[in-house]
């Protein structure tokens, strides 16, 4: 019976991925209804039976996360009662319900699965797919998978891959990354998956850089440097990163400046070489960092206190006459902003608890090396950052994913299981 409802979970876990990933293009190149919606509620009512059949022997760390997660997500369901329905409603609280049934299933997965390893590893392979496959084919062949916004075109020099934007892409594909270092270069290091692993974490950090996100892309490369300083050639790293930095410095400043103006003959050039003076000399005239520069200092000097929330996609009546543009409405740039405005203070203390059941959880895991849990603990400070990057994350639900798998792996494997190689 295990073995059966084993393989079922595991069936459930890859469809829906595939589902979140293919669901916007077959509707918009096919022409049928998002099958991600309709999957999405089936997978919360299959994950509920599943819960109900399978809670013997439940491991408490798994439980301490569980929890808070259902709680977050749980207390948005209120909004089904109190909020006008709507199709778009609707779907807003089944992509964000749906959380703790995918942890508990990916738990289920996991802690049965006689090569834990070698699952993790191949759904992270198969979730990188999707993320790079599609970016190369439409930068190679100009094939767009999704259309939602003549700005975000590819004849506007935007690569967006199988999302509707390209800030949806940079904020999945390095939510993605530390999961890539910890099960690939970390954990059963061996040469063939240190190579997969290096030419992965390339292949996403490709992607990152021609999204021309910058958020995105600091911090991937600073999750690249961290790694390298805590390999045992940290001194030798820390060195040549010295040197590099006083290389640069050392280049005139117009000279950079100059640089990045040559490059406006390229439409997805000039997009990043844009985006990128405007960080670094003219920030002022940046209108995504002042816009988002409202929405955070209207929030920080009028914190409302809210027990249930405005419901998602509804803060008119919050930011109204405050606010330059109405994109803040219904998209704050923030997810802690978003989840406080959307569902009030229940939902958000609930994310904050999950957020220290896992720190302490992967802090602690003393049968894991520091670099590992060194890692796991970055992964979910960049998770955090990453909150900021897209309008918003609620319909992003795989981008929680990879956090998962990370404390889930970490809880479900005792310190004897690792001789192999996972404490390098």
């Amino acid at each position: 019976m295990k073995i059966k409802s084993s393989t079922l979970y595991l069936f459930l876990t890859y469809s829906m991925l595939v589902c979140y990933m293919l669901g916007p293009t077959l509707s918009y190149r096919v022409g049928i209804p998002r099958i991600d919606n309709p999957m999405t509620l089936l997978f919360i009512i299959l994950s509920c039976i599943a819960f109900l059949l399978e809670r013997k022997d439940f491991p408490k760390k798994i439980l301490n996360a569980l929890i808070p997660l259902t709680i977050m997500s749980g207390w948005s369901l209120l909004h089904i009662l109190i909020s006008p329905m709507s199709a778009t409603l609707f779907a807003d609280l089944m992509l964000f319900a749906i959380l703790p049934g995918y942890f508990y299933m990916l738990y289920l997965v996991i802690s049965r699965h006689p090569d834990q390893l070698r699952f993790i590893r191949t759904f992270l392979l198969c979730f990188s797919f999707f993320i790079t496959a599609p970016a190369i084919i439409e930068l190679t062949t100009g094939f767009q998978f999704v259309f939602g916004d003549e700005a975000f075109s590819l004849e506007a020099g935007t690569l967006k891959g199988l999302f509707f934007n390209p800030n949806n892409l940079a904020t999945t594909t390095l939510c993605i990354t530390p999961a890539v270092l910890i099960f690939f270069n970390l954990i059963g290091r061996d040469k063939k998956s240190m190579l997969t692993g290096w030419a992965l974490f390339i292949l996403l950090g490709v992607v990152i850089f021609a999204s021309a996100s910058r958020t995105a892309i600091m911090v991937y490369i600073m999750l690249w440097l961290l790694f390298l300083v805590y390999r045992q050639n940290g001194l030798t790293t820390l060195f040549t990163l010295g040197a590099a930095a006083l290389v640069l410095n050392m280049i005139p400043s117009t000279a950079i400046q100059n640089f990045l103006l040559s490059l406006n003959g390229n439409e997805f050039l000039e997009r990043f070489s844009s985006r990128l003076y405007l960080f670094l000399y003219d920030l002022g005239s940046d209108n995504s960092v002042s816009y988002r520069q409202e929405i955070y200092n209207h929030f920080w000097n009028n914190p409302p206190f809210l027990y249930a929330g405005y419901g998602p996609r509804n803060f008119r009546d919050y930011f109204s006459g405050h606010l330059s543009d109405s994109l803040g409405f219904t998209n704050p740039h923030s997810f802690l902003i978003e989840l406080y405005l959307a569902f009030g203070i229940v939902a958000f203390l609930g994310f904050l608890v999950y957020v220290s059941v896992y720190l302490i959880t992967c802090a602690g895991a003393k049968h894991y090396s520091s670099k590992i849990r060194f890692i796991a603990v970055f992964s979910m400070l960049l998770f955090l950052v990453a909150g900021f990057i897209p309008s918003t994350i609620m319909r992003l639900p795989f981008i929680w994913l990879p956090n998962f798998l990370i404390f889930i792996y970490i809880v479900c494997n005792k310190p004897q299981s690792h001789h192999t190689g996972a404490t390098p």
